[in-house]
């Protein structure tokens, strides 16, 4: 158990590390943690290896199939009413990058 937790443990870090934009990445992600879950899962049951490439095939699968988030469906965003965020020292522009400090003069921003 505890050589498979120290293979494990890699994996599920580095799941944490993407790109939820990006299908591929979602896909890799979603095999890390499934070969992990799978594994610890298999392990109870008498089969590690077959409970990993099962959670590993699940979850590059629900990986690929799931839809990127959508930061503008989010309810309740008020930093994007205005151009400046006091709070936060900086400002969004229409393409929702982050910049610091004020926004250039007579800036109005094209976003909703």
């Amino acid at each position: 158990m505890p050589r498979l937790a120290l293979i494990l443990a890699p994996l599920l870090a580095l799941a944490a590390c993407s790109d939820p934009d990006d299908r591929d990445q979602r896909a890799l992600a979603g095999a890390a943690i499934g070969t992990g879950a799978g594994a610890l899962i298999g392990s109870v049951t008498g089969s590690a290896g077959r409970g990993a490439l099962i959670g590993g095939a699940l979850g590059t699968l629900a990986g690929a199939l799931t839809p990127p988030p959508q930061p503008e469906a989010i309810p309740g965003e008020p930093r994007l009413a205005q151009p400046y965020d006091p709070r936060h020292g900086g400002w969004h522009d229409q393409y929702g990058q982050w910049h610091y400090g004020q926004p250039p003069q007579g800036y109005q921003p094209n976003y909703k």
